[in-house]
């Protein structure tokens, strides 16, 4: 694409982005996607919510939660406010993480009580 002068946009990124992480075609294709995902600034590109979502989804999907965890946080940082789809992953990525943290298990728990 590049090679023809066609230079990428948001959406080409965020398909790609999404592609990588839903296919496994690519040996360490989270890797080529965080890659992917850092390029967009670097081209003067700024990512949406939805790309951003793309990644909060996909990287605890390779057991990169912690990863997932910052990305959702600089999301923030960068003045973008979540949406129902980010907050989704983002509780899946609690859960995921719940086995392996005690603060978080005993916050679900206790999130899991009051809702009832």
């Amino acid at each position: 694409m590049c090679s023809y002068g066609l230079l990428p946009d948001l959406i080409t990124y965020s398909i790609l982005l999404d592609g990588l992480f839903k296919t496994h075609v690519i040996s360490g294709e989270h890797e080529v996607a965080k890659e992917l995902f850092s390029k967009l600034s670097a081209d003067g590109i700024r990512p949406t919510v939805r790309t951003y979502n793309v990644m909060i989804k996909g990287l605890p999907k390779e057991g990169l939660s912690d990863e997932a965890y910052e990305l959702f946080r600089k999301m923030e940082d960068d003045g973008l406010l979540p949406d129902s789809s980010s907050y989704l992953s983002t509780f899946q990525m609690l859960l995921d993480l719940e086995s392996h943290d005690e603060i978080i298990s005993r916050f679900t728990v206790g999130a899991l009580k009051v809702g009832k």
